[in-house]
């Protein structure tokens, strides 16, 4: 059985645990999604109406502050130009999928699937030439594929 979902108590702290402290690149990926996935799931049940509360205005354009994530992120990272762009759209596109995953099914069942992210978020290899950045954005891009795929598929 599925309940609504509310940003308080337990589930604010599972939604929390995606991704660990530190200061790897994976780390710092998973600290900057569980702030936008925070974010998201509390704006999105509060314009549903799923918890107390009062409305809160949506800035217009970046309603989640994903630039401000992926500008600090870039800043953790010591990233070139191009990397922080990178970074910036592998943010947007997690914190859409994450928004998309919410607003379909506000259930206990989606923070689940949210939090279990943190334990299994690729820690990419360090290939030759890979850089921070680049395993940041590989990390971003497992969670993503890991948020798409059907929870109720059973021939895994």
């Amino acid at each position: 059985m599925t309940q609504p979902i509310g940003i308080t108590g337990p589930r604010a702290s599972a939604i929390g645990a995606v991704g660990a402290a530190g200061s790897t690149p994976g780390s710092l990926a998973g600290q900057a999604m569980t702030v936008l996935s925070n974010r998201v799931a509390g704006t999105v049940t509060r314009e549903l109406g799923l918890v107390q509360g009062g409305r809160s205005p949506l800035r217009a354009g970046d309603a989640y502050d994903t630039e401000g994530v992926a500008r600090d992120l870039a800043a953790a990272l010591n990233a070139s130009p191009a990397d922080a762009g990178r970074l910036s759209r592998a943010l947007n596109d997690f914190t859409s999928e994450v928004a998309a995953l919410v607003a379909a099914s506000p259930t206990s069942d989606v923070l689940d699937r949210l939090s279990d992210l943190g334990y299994a978020l690729l820690d990419p290899d360090g290939r030759p030439g890979m850089s921070d950045s680049d395993k940041v954005v590989a990390t971003i891009d497992s969670a993503i594929f890991q948020l798409r795929e059907d929870p109720t598929r059973v021939d895994r």
